[in-house]
């Protein structure tokens, strides 16, 4: 977990699936925090670590879960955010409303909310942001996830409006998101910039003040900011800003981190290995936190249908009852995180305790029945994996002993990172280990049963369920349209899921306002020094 990020070349129209481990490495940086019962202190310096360094600072051009970490809901913001219970709520929105036929959005904004420069956000610059980020000349990847939205038009100083050539049961999420932020910015200072960010100016808590690349980023206290008041829910309510600066250390080893919180140069650090978490919770002077967010990273097994044993359906129900997901846990992420069958959450809206029932669970006497069935007689199907993230390569290690236990005979194949993604990216793999980052919406989250993934898996009732749920607003129904799509997946096994993974962290007992906030988004604002 302490590797680089890589280097990806996004495909714009497969976004989610290039950027997915890119972002499912830095998503553990996001903090736990949250209001405390009682008001806290103003003043001092929050001091944190960084597992790597910024890559750029245009949050419209890049994948990279870092730069989200540090900007997002600091220096800048969103139209719409999440609450305590992962529902969408506007935020530099005021109202908003469908038309009958769904569409047209039309967003009333806050009025007297600042940019760090002074100027006065209006729809202009939601115009403008929103334009940008759709423009295919750009190399970000929010274009094709706007596709549908063929306009944005100005009906106000404080009002826009988006022209949809379909419905788009998932924009609101999009809007919402801080996972690749459709981030609000200032026309003025773009425009000023022959539209390039030079120095990032949003409407944040937080302000710009220096990049010492390799080295750490600086924000201030902005003292003028106005975009959220009120009671704290999720990320809505007053952000109080209680620290007068945030420092962000770039420290690249865990041990580095963990050093530099023992020795007090940094007040908190997160991704910790896996295999010292339990020796830093017997300690008194810091609180460790391990939980699992809503968005939270799965590591699975893709399989290759274009494989001839790998496309019977018995023999891909044998291989999953023969996996022992808890004991995976155990070994590739020391038990922090939670095992499952599901591509959704426990904390999202659309999951059901039911939906572990359904899945091919641990049952050695299935997969030798199933085993039987099948066309499989003793060949030897290769895994394909990378050293560069543990969890990936520990969970085959495991998973190939339960495999050799039901009579499946397996060999490993370890390749780099690049080579690894260039062969899932061409389907050129029989199994391979992978990770995803999670999604908030079922729609999103189901992006890997379409006809848009890299191991020849097709369904078209899955993917008329999927259709479906992107024009139903309606989110009971889009819940159960997604469980409907789940019991398909427990039938035909088009992959493995084995487990989510917690974040992970640890901060001094002198930094007050964290609380078990399970949404698991920064919240930096609300905490202090007591």
């Amino acid at each position: 977990m302490s590797q680089l990020i890589p280097k990806l070349k996004l495909v714009k129209r497969r976004w989610s699936a290039l950027a997915c481990v890119t972002l499912m490495i830095l998503a553990a940086f996001v903090v736990i925090a949250g209001p405390s019962h009682a008001e806290g202190k103003r003043g001092g310096v929050l001091r944190m670590t960084m597992p790597t360094d910024l890559t750029q600072l245009d949050l419209h051009q890049t994948s990279a879960e870092i730069d989200n970490a540090v900007l997002s809901m600091t220096v800048y913001e969103t139209l719409f955010t999440y609450d305590g219970n992962n529902n969408i709520k506007p935020f530099l929105v005021e109202s908003y409303e469908f038309s009958n036929d769904g569409l047209l959005l039309t967003m009333d904004l806050k009025k007297g909310v600042k940019f760090h420069n002074g100027e006065e956000m209006t729809a202009e610059d939601v115009k403008f942001s929103l334009d940008r980020v759709r423009d295919d000349k750009l190399p970000g990847f929010h274009a094709n996830n706007l596709k549908p939205v063929t306009e944005v038009k100005i009906t106000g100083p404080y009002q826009a409006q988006l022209v949809l050539s379909a419905k788009m049961a998932n924009l609101l999420n999009y809007l919402a998101t801080d996972v690749g932020t459709i981030a609000v910015m200032c026309k003025k200072d773009l425009e000023a910039n022959g539209n390039k960010v030079v120095t990032p100016i949003g409407t944040g808590p937080y302000k710009w003040v220096q990049w010492v690349k390799d080295s750490k980023v600086v924000l201030d206290r902005f003292d003028d900011y106005s975009s959220a008041d009120g009671p704290v829910d999720g990320l809505l309510g007053t952000r109080h800003r209680y620290f007068d600066r945030l420092e962000y250390y770039v420290m690249k080893e865990p041990s580095t981190r963990i050093m530099a919180l023992d020795k007090g140069d940094v007040d908190f650090t997160a991704i910790l290995p896996y295999h010292m978490i339990d020796d830093l919770k017997k300690r008194d002077d810091i609180t460790v936190y391990s939980a699992l967010p809503p968005d939270a990273v799965w590591y699975m097994f893709y399989v290759n249908f274009n494989h001839p044993i790998l496309a019977d359906v018995n023999f891909r129900k044998a291989m999953a009852y023969a996996l022992d997901r808890g004991e995976i846990t155990k070994a590739a992420v020391w038990g922090y995180g939670t095992p499952t069958f599901s591509v959704i959450s426990p904390k999202l809206p659309a999951y059901t305790p039911d939906l572990e029932k359904m899945a091919p669970n641990y049952d050695p006497e299935k997969a030798k029945d199933f085993l039987k069935k099948s066309k499989y007689k003793g060949e030897k199907i290769k895994i394909l994996t990378s050293k560069n993230y543990t969890p990936m390569y520990d969970q085959v290690v495991a998973a190939q002993a339960m495999w050799a236990a039901a009579g499946i005979n397996t060999e490993i194949e370890v390749v780099d990172w690049a080579t690894h993604l260039a062969r899932w990216t061409k389907a050129e793999h029989e199994i391979l280990s992978f990770a995803m980052i999670g999604r908030m919406d079922p729609v999103a989250q189901t992006w890997n049963l379409s006809s848009c993934n890299y191991y020849c898996y097709k369904n078209d009732k899955v993917e008329q369920l999927r259709n479906q749920m992107n024009d139903t607003v309606d989110q009971e129904e889009r819940n159960r349209l997604f469980r409907e799509i789940y019991k398909i997946t427990c039938e035909e096994v088009p992959y493995m899921i084995n487990f989510y993974i917690n974040n992970t962290g640890a901060y001094k007992k002198n930094l007050g306002g964290f609380t078990d906030f399970d949404a698991y988004r920064t919240r930096l604002w609300n905490l202090y020094f007591e």
